[in-house]
């Protein structure tokens, strides 16, 4: 049970008056502490990348694609079909120019960018063929299939289809799966955790974010957030989230990225919450 308050603190990194006036659709976005926004957006019949408020013609046409950061030097646009083996992932440097390119499969639903490499999961891989049917698979920055949940994991859940991802500490990624409980995946060593509850999480999570051993999530009915420690049934509602939103990894200092549907906005969501910041400096 929890003891302390929580709070649920709002900061907007990018409004419509940064677009000069033009009628801008955010399709996706991602943060980094170290290097900022980057935006995925459609304005002026074409589609944009938007670094640190420079607009750059986007290299690929897709106008719902992700983007996210690799490192300081590079970003990463993943578009979510494909047909056949033609590349739908791509490295680009911070001028637009793609670098390099690889083949993910098609149906992509969601992507997680780590030292390890790109996590990427599937929509409705359990009903498809080929790098889908793994559901989850971890590829290095060349292509290559380096870890696959239905493959290299001998013993876990059959699960339908991944909600959300987040990255975890050092190698790891968190999934939330449909109507399953979360799951932490250590790929080097094919270890997967699971944490039945808090079982709401499993009422349909949007996003969710991982903090020692509390977890923040978003439900995509009610967009409301709530936290929780894991292993602990009772949750917290601490706000709203409203519109996409997704969960940041634990190098950053906030929680979730979101931008909601109807407004050129992007905010960041940062939590306080004492008892974490206290088990972080007791497991430090």
């Amino acid at each position: 049970m929890l003891k302390t308050p929580i709070h649920l603190i709002e900061e907007t990194v990018f409004s419509i008056q940064d677009a000069d006036g033009a009628e801008c659709s955010i399709r996706d976005a991602d943060w980094c502490d170290q290097d900022g926004l980057v935006l995925y957006v459609f304005a002026k019949m074409k589609s944009w990348i938007i670094i640190q408020n420079d607009w750059i013609p986007s290299p690929i046409a897709d106008d719902s694609a992700f983007v996210r950061w690799l490192d300081g030097e590079r970003i990463l646009l993943v578009r979510r079909r494909s047909s056949g083996r033609d590349p739908n992932v791509f490295l680009l440097n911070l001028t637009g120019e793609i670098i390099d390119s690889f083949h993910a499969g098609d149906a992509i639903e969601g992507v997680v960018v780590g030292s390890e490499g790109v996590w990427i999961s599937y929509y409705y891989g359990e009903f498809r063929e080929g790098l889908p049917g793994e559901k989850l698979i971890l590829f290095d920055l060349q292509g290559n299939p380096i870890f696959k949940y239905k493959t290299d994991l001998s013993t876990k859940p059959d699960i339908l289809e991944i909600l959300a991802l987040v990255k975890g500490k050092n190698s790891s990624v968190w999934i939330a799966p449909l109507m399953k409980p979360l799951m932490k995946i250590v790929p080097e060593s094919e270890v997967i955790t699971i944490h039945e509850d808090p079982k709401l999480v499993n009422a349909g999570t949007f996003a969710f974010s991982i903090r020692g051993d509390f977890v923040y999530f978003v439900l995509e009915d009610s967009k409301w957030a709530y936290a929780c420690r894991l292993g602990e049934e009772e949750a917290q509602p601490i706000g709203k989230i409203e519109g996409v939103s997704r969960g940041l990894g634990p190098r950053e200092s906030y929680n979730f990225i979101a931008h909601p549907r109807n407004s050129g906005e992007v905010k960041l969501y940062r939590i306080e919450n004492k008892e974490e910041y206290f088990l972080a400096e007791v497991l430090e």
